[in-house]
């Protein structure tokens, strides 16, 4: 596979196990990969592009949780199911994982998923760039994931990632459309909502 292979990361749900108040049933986990950077710069100027057609201001960004329409969100998924990209996601339902509750929850779970999404990929993921949404993040914890995921997936014979770049998804589109595409999936299993208007129905992409 070409070294130009590109991730974006991103998640829904939470990693908390209070699960009879604050925390989400579902937690998922979606990469989108990207072969080459040819691949990735075309689906980054289609969001451009959506910006126009919609009238959407550039300084908002595409979120299927939040302040995005589902007409929009609908408009979004056709567009760039044309495009040549891949996705692969996990879903947990922590309901099952109660009486196994991890020790430090929110930061081993989301490591243990992460770990567990790439090694199901790993025929198909070589050497790539992971991008990731850095919202919320601190500075110790983005350090401790990033020594962690490295270890845990390379090897001196196999190499699955280089280079992790936390980023802001407001000023990165395709971490825009690994929201959109989390979000449907979290909706689909959080609402058992089978609308196909802003569902992955819309994307022949799964690998």
């Amino acid at each position: 596979m070409p070294l130009a292979m590109l991730i974006f990361m991103d998640e829904s749900g939470d990693t908390g196990f209070k699960l009879k108040s604050a925390s989400s049933r579902f937690f998922v986990l979606t990469i989108v990969i990207f072969d080459n950077l040819e691949s990735a710069a075309k689906a980054n100027e289609a969001i451009n592009e959506l910006h126009t057609e919609l009238k959407f201001p550039e300084n908002k960004e595409f979120k299927f949780s939040t302040g995005t329409s589902n007409k929009y969100k609908a408009v979004f998924l056709n567009k760039l199911s044309k495009f040549d990209f891949r996705y692969r996601s996990i879903v947990i339902d922590k309901e099952r994982l109660a009486q196994r509750e991890p020790r430090d929850p929110e930061e081993s779970l989301y490591m243990l998923v992460t770990d567990q999404l790439f090694l199901r990929a790993q025929g198909r993921v070589k050497n790539a760039s992971l991008f990731v949404d850095r919202t919320a993040q601190s500075k110790a914890f983005i350090q401790k994931f990033n020594r962690y995921l490295k270890k845990k997936l390379n090897t001196d014979m196999n190499k699955l990632i280089g280079e992790i770049r936390h980023k802001d998804s407001k000023s990165n589109n395709l971490l825009q459309l690994a929201d959109m595409v989390c979000g449907a999936i979290y909706r689909k299993y959080n609402k058992k909502d089978e609308n196909k208007a802003t569902s992955v129905a819309k994307l022949n992409h799964y690998c």
